[in-house]
């Protein structure tokens, strides 16, 4: 082997391979592992894949009735994937996994350019110990996934922008790209590029002129979309999007069981605490500090610390001023910790001044500290994320056996006592009617000439000459098959008229 191809092989940043390596093997873990998990994973699989088979790639469906609960970008990457490679479990969760692992690269870039490829490598890797950000950011087909990754690339495009206003061009693409994602979630990468180049110093030169580009190709690249369905579907788009998925989200609790107000920071606490040890380094560098000039030494700051920080703010105030709580919400505020948690462990180890006597003892204690934590944090992750994966086998299995007697008895529809279960829907490839009072009995009425009893939790199919016969009970299933976890998440406890849901 010549000395040029050793010399290129010794120039390599080698910790890009161990993030790539890292990375796949922790979020494309199982990847292939049945069932999809209700309800968002199974319920954008159908959705795609009802996409395909009618070839409807803009305006969308579930279980036959029109979908607009969420903008397209991820249901287009999983139809790719889909077409391209199959329809599988693996090909529906394939670009979250690409999405997560690509946030990933994107953070060794930021912290890297701040505090060197130590402090880069430490950055791509600490966001693997976030429950949400390996089950939402990377493991499940979920909206937050590409969320994550296009907010990564704006604000990492942003800093950038410094040196190169070209740079703001790509900075409205990944905003525009976050809002087509998970809609006004990502608005919060683009409030904080507007803020930034507003704002601070380093963008002095940048002028109100690089805000409107910035604007401008955010609104091109995210506004057709939502365009083309306000006027193609303008009474759903208002009802389920804006007002039900958006209004209601900000101005009501949605969630199954109202949290209490501060759920969103004690969750957030819980996703962080593991990274106490950081608190070594960061006493080191503030001792270190506290011999210069505070005043310049938060001046000479690198920009990208006070981008950050401002998505930062803005990311966790959103999710606390939602006032429906769900836990992912916090995902996009665990970055920047991540980012500046990677900068304080790689500025600490690799101080160069009479700090680093002190610095890099304690900068090294704590990355020993966080390895040390980190086999029994992945332990807890994957017990969680295999709860609620188990969690939606007895839906999964009871769609299996719908399908298995359609194709032996001809069987077209299918009828459930309880709420609907996506697991359900896929998995049996049929049309399927739910039924949401709990009552004894449950009366399918109006649907075809045929009235159809349904049983709380009971399956029931009809078969093409009218007749039906129960396919399965959900609760024996659970019973059998489920985790040993509450069933509330799962199952219809409320009350109501008995409505039916095609």
């Amino acid at each position: 082997m010549s000395i040029t191809v050793w010399r290129r092989l010794l120039a390599l940043r080698l910790e890009i391979i161990v993030l790539l390596i890292v990375g796949l093997a922790a979020l494309a873990k199982d990847i292939n592992e049945a069932p999809l998990v209700d309800w968002d994973e199974a319920t954008y699989a159908e959705v795609v894949h009802e996409a395909i088979a009618s070839h409807s790639y803009l305006d969308f469906t579930w279980n036959g009735q029109p979908y607009l609960k969420k903008p397209p970008l991820l249901f287009w990457s999983m139809m790719a994937s889909m077409k391209t490679l199959g329809e599988h479990e693996w090909t529906a969760r394939l670009p979250s996994v690409l999405f997560g692992v690509g946030t990933m690269l994107l953070m060794y870039l930021a912290a890297a350019a701040v505090a060197g490829r130590i402090a880069g490598l430490c950055a791509g890797l600490l966001p693997l110990g976030f429950y949400f950000f390996i089950a939402r950011g990377g493991r499940e087909c979920a909206t937050d996934a590409p969320l994550v990754f296009f907010s990564m690339l704006a604000i990492y495009a942003l800093t950038r922008a410094r040196d190169n206003r070209r740079w703001i061009v790509l900075t409205g693409a990944a905003c525009g790209l976050a809002i087509l994602s998970k809609g006004l979630a990502g608005f919060i990468p683009l409030a904080t590029a507007a803020i930034s180049l507003l704002w601070l110093p380093a963008f002095a030169e940048a002028g109100i002129s690089s805000v409107v580009m910035l604007l401008g190709v955010a609104a091109v690249v995210a506004a057709p979309w939502f365009f083309h369905q306000a006027l193609s579907n303008m009474p759903l788009f208002w009802s389920t999007f804006v007002k039900q998925e958006t209004l209601a989200r900000i101005a009501s609790h949605l969630e199954d069981q109202q949290k209490a107000p501060d759920y969103t920071l004690l969750t957030f606490g819980g996703e962080i605490s593991h990274l106490w040890p950081l608190l070594l380094p960061l006493a080191g560098l503030a001792v270190a500090s506290l011999r210069r000039d505070v005043v310049k030494l938060i001046r000479e700051l690198p920009p990208a610390i006070a981008i950050w920080s401002l998505w930062f703010v803005l990311a966790l105030g959103a999710a606390c001023a939602v006032q429906t709580k769900l836990g992912w919400y916090i995902l996009p505020s665990l970055i920047p910790v991540a980012l500046l948690g990677g900068v304080v462990l790689g500025a600490a180890i690799m101080r160069d001044d009479a700090s680093r006597r002190y610095c890099m003892p304690l900068g090294l204690a704590a990355l020993a500290f966080i390895l040390v934590q980190a086999p029994g944090q992945s332990k807890l992750i994957e017990q969680v994320f295999q709860n609620q994966r188990d969690s939606s086998r007895p839906s999964y299995i009871l769609g299996m056996e719908a399908r298995a007697r359609a194709a032996y008895s001809g069987g077209d529809t299918l009828y459930f006592g309880g709420v609907p279960l996506p697991a359900l829907v896929y998995y049996s490839g049929l049309p399927c009617y739910f039924l949401s009072r709990v009552s004894p009995e449950l009366e399918a009425t109006g649907l075809d000439p045929n009235t159809v009893n349904v049983g709380y939790h009971d399956l029931v199919m009809r078969d093409p000459d009218g007749s039906t016969v129960t396919v399965g009970n959900f609760d024996e299933i659970w019973n059998s098959d489920g985790p040993p976890l509450e069933r509330a998440p799962v199952a219809d406890q409320g009350a109501g008229p008995a409505t039916a849901e095609p």
